[in-house]
């Protein structure tokens, strides 16, 4: 089944004051609602914004940076809620730090994920497979199977335990998530409908109608939650397994997220060449088909989307700390929205960046105390992979736009 995702921050009415010649309504025109980040004061700004196309429609789906410097883009299809058609692929596109086009090639499989080495390979992920290319993009050896599916698949009897035991801890959270939502647009309702009729703007008129339509929404999503089955959770979990959701890579291992034999996201760990795999974290919290991590070192940053922050686990999965809080979204210092941080990224062992739905890109120091927003780009859409990635020097910061399939291009201001 699949869910829909509802911002809590919902598309309103403009409101068209000008009246055609008979007198008819003029239709109000769409319009997003004023991002608070966008008062924030940042450090870098947006100096070009790169568009992407690939073959068959293909399009922008992540980013991240080679060792070169060069801008690593995956267009592909869109990343399956379930299982992957059959007979798809993927391109990889790369660019200069200027954005000019250098290079792209083909991936024989319907990729969802990638990250690059300090030694310069180029890994890709998804669709229950994994390949290394080098920088002129040549495959590095075979292309090999992610270990998870096939071991589950065989006890059929403890699958439907874990999809048992990952359907309670699903309505638990989820359901809360969903109420915590619906509470904060019945407050926004309630101070509206306090006003007297005859004080309210047309907007605000406009706005009543729109948040009871959300709430309504909300409360059908709750049901949806309540009224799902093991059998359900079985079909889409199978799925979502072969679904790669990220990726990160050190100088010694290659990690890789996707879909977990029970509730959320599973990490597994390979060597460079591809081999002894390894799961190293298990039931990871992830909204929205969500899951992001990077390497800080040997280290492994999560972008833990459902709990406002970010965590650190060493190679073998043992949690260091985890960092940032829940609050408000005028709050620069804090992650707001249903679900922040959406993607995460470390400029070597130095700085951590984190990217919110909202355009927002964040830097941390190497401890995860706050320093600064780094910039604000304007997007659309929900919830939805906003990966960034950060040149070595910090100067420079790439985007990832995946409703308008491109990324942008954002440069420290002058001083």
């Amino acid at each position: 089944m699949k869910v829909f995702r509802l911002g809590v921050a919902a598309v309103l009415l403009a409101v068209g004051n000008a009246r055609a010649a008979d007198d008819k309504p003029v239709p109000a025109t769409p319009i997003v609602p004023p991002n608070p980040a966008e008062k924030f004061e940042t450090t870098h700004k947006v100096i070009a914004s790169i568009d992407v196309k690939g073959e068959k429609g293909h399009t922008l789906q992540t980013i991240c940076l080679d060792s070169k410097g060069r801008v690593v883009g995956l267009v592909a299809p869109p990343k399956p809620y379930g299982a992957p058609p059959k007979g798809q692929t993927a391109e990889i596109h790369l660019f200069d730090a200027d954005g000019k086009p250098a290079k792209n090639w083909k991936v024989p499989f319907h990729a969802t994920a990638v990250n690059c080495g300090p030694d310069g390979m180029i890994y890709v992920a998804g669709d229950s497979k994994l390949a290394k290319f080098d920088a002129d993009g040549k495959q590095v050896g075979e292309t090999v199977e992610l270990p998870h599916l096939a071991a589950i698949l065989k006890d059929a009897d403890a699958l439907k335990k874990k999809a048992d035991v990952q359907l309670k801890k699903e309505k638990e959270q989820m359901v809360q998530a969903y109420a915590n939502a619906k509470k904060s647009i019945t407050e926004q309702l309630k101070k509206l409908e306090e006003k007297k009729e005859e004080d309210r703007t047309k907007t605000e008129v406009r706005q009543i109608e729109q948040f009871k339509s959300i709430i309504k929404q909300y409360d059908q999503i709750e049901t949806q939650y309540k009224n799902r089955t093991v059998d359900q959770v079985i079909e889409e979990m199978t799925g979502r397994m072969r679904v790669a959701n990220g990726m990160a890579v050190s100088e010694k291992d290659v990690f890789v997220a996707c879909g977990d034999v029970g509730y959320g996201y599973a990490v597994w760990r390979f060597t460079k060449e591809l081999k002894e795999p390894k799961q190293v974290l298990s039931e990871i919290g992830g909204c929205c088909g969500q899951m992001d991590i990077q390497c800080h070192g040997p280290d492994v940053l999560v972008a833990e989307n459902t709990k406002h922050q970010f965590a650190r686990y060493d190679r073998d999965g043992k949690k260091i700390g985890s960092f940032g809080k829940r609050g408000e979204d005028t709050d620069p210092k804090c992650f707001g929205g249903c679900c922040n941080p959406m993607n995460i990224r470390a400029n070597g062992v130095g700085d951590i960046y984190t990217a919110e739905s909202e355009g927002v890109i964040k830097r941390f120091g190497p401890s995860g105390e706050f320093i600064e927003t780094a910039g604000v780009v304007k997007l659309t859409g929900g919830c939805k992979n906003v990966a960034v990635a950060v040149s070595e020097d910090g100067k420079k910061l790439f985007f990832c736009d995946l409703p308008g399939s491109k990324f942008h291009i954002l440069e420290k201001k002058a001083k």
